[in-house]
């Protein structure tokens, strides 16, 4: 059966570097809170292109996970402490980066402070002690 890629809950502040883009709240698959912090400067392309909906955040964050099925998927589940694939979970794990470019998202209480927590590979949060939502 294939994973479901939708996300659940998740709240947080899309950054680019250091530069605060968009507070955004998801709640029960609705898109709660959308405050555009830069002026629509240096938007990635599913939110500058086609706006800012619960879908084309999803379709941005699903852009930046290993899909099911590649080679070591498995693996690299376990190895960032996963038994099982979770949206969300993996979406705050990674702070919504995926070392491709220069996006992340910074959340209230756990994860990355700055973009320099990033790149120095900052724990984000152990999954091991949280159970999904």
């Amino acid at each position: 059966m294939a994973e479901v890629r939708l996300i659940n809950n998740l709240k947080g502040i899309l950054y680019y570097l250091d530069e605060p883009l968009l507070d955004f709240e998801i709640k029960d698959r609705q898109l709660i809170k959308a405050e555009n912090l830069s002026g629509g400067r240096l938007f990635p392309p599913e939110l500058a292109l086609y706006g800012i909906t619960y879908g084309n955040i999803n379709e941005f964050f699903e852009r930046r996970t290993m899909k099911e099925g590649c080679m070591f998927y498995r693996e690299h589940l376990n190895a960032i402490g996963m038994k099982r694939f979770d949206f969300d979970l993996y979406i705050m794990h990674n702070n919504g980066n995926n070392n491709l470019d220069n996006y992340w998202v910074r959340f209230e209480d756990f994860g990355a402070r700055s973009f320099a927590d990033i790149c120095n590979h900052v724990k984000t949060i152990d999954l091991t002690e949280m159970s999904p939502p």
